[in-house]
């Protein structure tokens, strides 16, 4: 090997190389922003799913009521996209008091985003089964990048099942 041989890039090839990767990433970039948009959504509703889940089981187990809802001054509203919290709901429904435990508690959503359901609180009866007669259907709401509304449901019955789907109620 002669000493005089230099290894390595010449300033040309090296910023025609990072011309080539920038070009690239900004072709790539709105491919990965409408696949983030779509998993946010995605993982946002699985999340609130396996806290129904777990409010349905510690109901069952314990053998006593069990509300999941966004409380304001201890009362439950329809504010969903603020922070959630599972309790044991023992006395009044719907109310977070001294009797009642806090179990857990899911953080908001994205401030740009909007996550709806019909009611201010949802109550797993000591069966597992909801408090009421409805079904309801939690809608999750994005924009992609294009600012064209994207949107999935997450439906949950009234024996406490739930199923993810996509939904056109984003406008």
């Amino acid at each position: 090997m002669d000493s005089r041989t230099i290894r390595g890039f010449s300033l040309l090839e090296l910023i025609i190389c990072l011309a080539l990767f920038s070009v690239l990433l900004l072709l790539a970039a709105p491919a990965v922003h409408s696949m983030t948009e779509l998993d946010r959504a995605k993982q946002a509703l699985v999340l609130v799913d396996r806290h129904l889940t777990l409010a349905r089981l510690h109901a069952i187990t314990h053998q006593t009521p069990v509300t999941i809802c966004p409380l304001v001054n201890n009362r439950c509203t329809n504010f969903w996209h603020q922070e959630l919290t599972i309790f044991t709901d023992r006395d009044e429904r719907a109310y977070f008091d001294k009797n009642d435990a806090k179990l857990m508690v899911l953080s908001e959503i994205r401030a740009s985003d909007t996550l709806d359901y019909p009611r201010a609180a949802i109550t797993f009866k000591h069966t597992g089964t909801l408090k009421g007669f409805g079904n309801g259907t939690f809608v999750y709401c994005t924009q992609r990048l294009t600012g064209a509304p994207l949107g999935l449901a997450l439906s949950v019955s009234v024996v406490g099942r739930s199923r993810l789907r996509d939904t056109n109620k984003c406008i």
